[in-house]
């Protein structure tokens, strides 16, 4: 009986994906982290898991408060926020401008994650968004997250 040494788990397709979107020019890091806020992934040299923790709960609530201004015609596609040494670029892993309509067929067991990106201020704006949209674009169902269900289950009325 042999096993096969090159089967590639899902997470290991993450991290690669990551790291390869952190090798963009002027990004210091990149992070994945569930709509609860969660960090599920991180990459760069200025992303370390206590920054990613931090950032993880920052990204999500800046894109919720974002789709909190819903004027009924349409999806927040990016949320980006300057600051003089940094900018932080926020995008939905399922809601990149080109691929909203498909999103449809996607597992209903699954939600979206964020993804956020960090850079110094020299960065290319346009070539961090074209490359966060072509990662998720790729690998849009590895980036989501199971679907957490609240509360204690039921019981059967016994």
């Amino acid at each position: 009986m042999t096993t096969d040494s090159t089967t590639v788990k899902p997470e290991e397709i993450v991290d690669q994906l990551l790291n390869d979107l952190a090798q963009v020019p002027d990004v210091t890091g990149v992070l994945l982290a569930s709509q609860d806020g969660l960090r599920l992934a991180h990459a760069g040299p200025g992303m370390d898991g206590t920054l990613a923790d931090r950032l993880a709960a920052v990204i999500n609530g800046m894109y919720s408060i974002a789709n909190g201004v819903d004027d009924g015609k349409g999806r927040v596609e990016q949320v980006l926020v300057r600051k003089n040494n940094w900018i932080l670029f926020i995008m939905s892993s399922g809601s990149p401008p080109a691929v909203v309509a498909r999103n449809a067929g996607r597992d209903p067991d699954k939600v979206e994650s964020v993804l956020g990106v960090l850079t110094n201020t020299r960065a290319d704006e346009g070539a961090v968004g074209f490359a966060m949209v072509n990662l998720i674009q790729r690998m849009g169902e590895l980036l989501a997250t199971q679907a957490r269900v609240g509360g204690a289950p039921s019981g059967d009325g016994q």
